[in-house]
């Protein structure tokens, strides 16, 4: 089976509920945010759904759901995947 993905990547917080990608690059303000996100699995490469966007911003990776602050939203960009 391929996959197809579009060809530019945008932000995690475009994403609808159920949508699935694959993140583009994590560009956090800080060290510290890129950090924590690389320790919980979200690096460049891993495939995200997005479960749910109030009261909590969740995503699902392969290790699990991960419920995510503002700040670890703006610092994900994801290719989304088109069926």
């Amino acid at each position: 089976m391929v996959t197809h993905f579009s060809i530019s990547s945008s932000a995690l917080k475009g994403l609808k509920v159920g949508e699935r990608g694959v993140i583009a690059k994590v560009t956090g303000s800080t060290p510290a945010v890129t950090d924590q996100l690389r320790r919980l699995g979200v690096s460049p490469g891993t495939s995200i759904t997005l479960e749910q966007r109030s009261p909590r911003f969740v995503v699902r990776t392969r290790q699990g759901p991960l419920a995510l602050t503002q700040v670890m939203i703006e610092a994900i960009d994801v290719r989304i995947r088109m069926a």
